[in-house]
């Protein structure tokens, strides 16, 4: 299962913390390019990011209301984990558990891998604020 779908911010759900400077240059490449090139990929039970914290951030940081999203099932779309830390271990299931409480993992905890790769879109800017 893969959906491109344009998502509220306000519905996405965050599962890992971001480094605020890459945010900001990541928003302005973003910005001066004029148009949305790599959508976010989020499992599609909670939204909750699988990969593009980064992306996600940069669009709060630029105003924007909405981000394109390619919606996922970790066990239908392809979709392999893995730890970028050897000192955390990362399952399907620890991912849900944090998502159930609140928590975040650190920066590049989490590696997702898709098969076949996410592909690109090229929407306006405009159509997203």
């Amino acid at each position: 299962m893969r959906e491109l779908r344009l998502l509220n911010l306000r519905e996405i759900c965050e599962t890992e913390k971001h480094s605020a400077g890459d945010v900001c240059s990541l928003a302005e490449s973003i910005a001066n390019l004029g148009f949305w090139t790599i959508p976010i990929a989020v499992e599609y039970s909670t939204f909750a990011i699988m990969d593009g914290h980064h992306r996600f951030n940069a669009a709060k940081k630029m105003g924007l209301k909405r981000v394109p999203c390619v919606l996922m099932d970790y066990k239908k779309s392809g979709v392999t984990l893995q730890s970028w830390r050897p000192e955390i271990d990362v399952s399907v299931t620890d991912i849900f558990l944090m998502i159930s409480e609140g928590k975040k993992y650190p920066l590049k905890t989490t590696r997702h891998i898709f098969h076949p790769p996410v592909g690109e879109v090229n929407i306006p800017l405009d159509l997203l604020f």
